[in-house]
């Protein structure tokens, strides 16, 4: 599958989100590559608000989608044409997570067209929280967090984006038990 077909599949899906008063925004490895470092992915990775579910589930059902795994907190889809790539949804249900859906930056991206993305600082509480709930990706997870902040300390961070927000990061890194871990990168 190319990557051209999902940056199509993106622009189509978020299109049909905006169209329905849905606010959504990219996270996982399309997020990371407008932080600068683009990473190699077959799906696309977005968060939206639990409450949304049911609008969610029509536009992507209509977009030729079917829902193959529905938790409490993500929904996967997938369509049986290959070509659209699989779409993964974080669901977020909490103050927090509506909270960094909220401060997502809007990007103006030339491939896409105007879209949400999640904010650098809420991208690694992201990895954090994955490692948190599922010890099996600590090394794919933590992988893309040192990756991040070496491109971060090499050449910075885009001002579309706000600073990057330590006290935050620690604050939800020892909520998540993964202090340890993020001392290695923020120390």
């Amino acid at each position: 599958m190319k990557k051209d077909k999902l940056t199509s599949m993106i622009s189509i899906l978020f299109q049909s989100f905006t169209e329905n008063h849905i606010p959504v925004c990219l996270i996982g490895a399309f997020a990371l590559g407008f932080f600068g470092l683009p990473r190699h992915t077959v799906d696309i990775d977005f968060m939206a608000d639990d409450a949304d579910w049911e609008k969610i589930l029509k536009i992507m059902t209509k977009s030729g989608y079917t829902c193959f795994q529905k938790s409490r907190s993500f929904a996967q889809f997938d369509s049986d044409y290959d070509i659209f790539g699989k779409v993964d949804i974080m669901l977020v249900d909490t103050a927090e997570g509506r909270d960094m859906l909220s401060r997502s930056a809007w990007i103006d991206a030339e491939i896409i067209g105007r879209i949400r993305v999640v904010q650098p600082s809420d991208y690694i509480i992201l990895k954090l929280l994955a490692i948190a709930n599922n010890k099996e990706r600590r090394l794919k997870d933590e992988s893309d967090i040192s990756e991040f902040f070496k491109t971060v300390r090499e050449f910075g961070l885009s001002d579309r984006f706000e600073a990057l927000d330590f006290r935050r990061i620690m604050f939800f890194a020892e909520k998540f038990g993964q202090d340890e871990l993020i001392q290695k990168y923020l120390g």
